[in-house]
């Protein structure tokens, strides 16, 4: 298992949550996502946003991370949903659809959109 930290984490259709840890296994696929309270021994930092999008959202987007439609609208996120979205995560997986995470950086925090250079890869 490898934790990975960023200023925001966004699930599409959900929204943005601030500062979120989130737990991936051996093939790279989320497994959790808790708050970061306090620097953790086991948390990788990564500026940026963490975007959890599965292979499919992935291929519609494109590799053009400007054109993503996941950032045409600011969303925050209740944190309190967190152990529902844990659920979701879980349920995504076992339809085969199972969520990835992608680090967005740079990125513009005040309009929550990708800037010019904004590059995506992801986390593994």
């Amino acid at each position: 298992m490898k934790r990975f930290a960023s200023h925001y984490l966004l699930i599409p259709d959900v929204g943005f949550m601030k500062q979120q840890v989130v737990e991936i296994n051996d093939e790279g696929i989320a497994q959790g996502i808790f708050p970061l309270t306090e620097e953790i021994e086991s948390v990788e930092w990564m500026p940026g946003v963490i975007v959890l999008l599965s292979a499919r959202q992935y291929n519609l987007s494109g590799t053009d991370c400007t054109d993503y439609t996941v950032f045409s609208y600011f969303k925050p996120c209740n944190p309190c949903l967190i152990n529902s979205l844990n659920e979701h995560l879980h349920e995504m997986e076992k339809r085969g659809e199972a969520l990835l995470p992608y680090l967005f950086y740079p990125f513009d925090f005040i309009s929550m959109q990708p800037v010019d250079g904004t590059r995506h890869r992801l986390l593994r």
